[in-house]
């Protein structure tokens, strides 16, 4: 059996009254590909926080096998990489598309420190991954949503993180670029065998490569389990209160009002 690399021995998150996240207990193995689904506020992006370190928990959180908490080992940040739904930056701040991406080796090689050929090297191979090794020099600020999402995870991916998170990295994109960017993460788990934890609201934009569904209502996990019985029709309708179907269509899975 797979290294338990994720290990949660519950977790509540609150603002003020209100409780945003309550996990009781959730394991994440080695290499697995969960997908973390529901609706807007259900707790997706504050169970990513929770285990990013961005988010303050009541409860124990181990990673890797080690407690973690607020505060954790600088080599246990650098296990875990992270892409949020939008690259959040300064259009106007002079930066370079390859640049962008440097700056998620810092970690690794010192905050004020240049990347050695071996980094540049490293940057140039992910640019090409990404297919986008033509827009190198290209300022940030001018390219479009979906290249800047691409710059984003390759910034994610240049510090050689064991765990990716991905919070609706797809959202606000259009459809053509939605399935290419999903296709590389497809490709990039195969071929690394990356965790990922790949966040999600829309249930017609699901990697057919997930190996695993959460979903989450109200801050709790409503399901745990098989991709396929996670997105029954039955099981979504008693879910969201509502009568939805899902069906399957060239390869794709869809979900649509009954």
């Amino acid at each position: 059996m797979s290294e338990t690399v994720v290990d949660i021995l519950g977790a509540i998150v609150k603002r003020g009254a209100n409780v945003l996240l309550d996990v009781p207990a959730l394991e994440i193995r080695r290499g697995e590909f969960v997908g973390v689904i529901g609706p807007n506020g259900a707790g997706k992006t504050t169970l990513l926080n929770v285990i990013a370190g961005f988010e303050r928990f009541e409860g124990k959180l181990r990673l890797f096998g080690r407690d973690a908490g607020m505060k954790r080992a600088r080599a246990t940040r650098l296990r875990i990489g992270y892409v949020p739904q939008y690259l959040n930056f300064d259009p106007a701040f002079p930066i370079l598309a390859r640049e962008a991406v440097m700056t998620g080796a810092a970690g690794r090689i010192g905050l004020f420190r240049s990347p050695g050929r071996e980094e540049c090297a490293k940057g140039v191979r992910l640019l090409e991954m990404m297919r986008i090794e033509h827009l190198a020099a290209r300022p940030l600020g001018s390219l479009s949503g979906g290249e800047r999402q691409k710059i984003s995870l390759a910034r994610a991916l240049i510090q050689e993180p064991e765990i990716l998170l991905l919070d609706e990295p797809t959202a606000g994109l259009d459809i053509a670029v939605q399935k290419e960017f999903l296709a590389l993460i497809r490709e990039i788990h195969r071929s690394q065998g990356l965790t990922v934890l790949y966040v999600t609201h829309d249930f017609n934009m699901i990697p057919n490569s997930m190996t695993r569904a959460l979903l989450l209502m109200k801050g709790e996990i409503a399901y745990d389990g098989r991709v396929a019985e996670a997105l029954s029709s039955a099981r979504l309708s008693s879910l969201f209160g509502s009568s939805l179907e899902s069906f399957e269509r060239n390869g794709a899975r869809f979900i649509s009002h009954g």
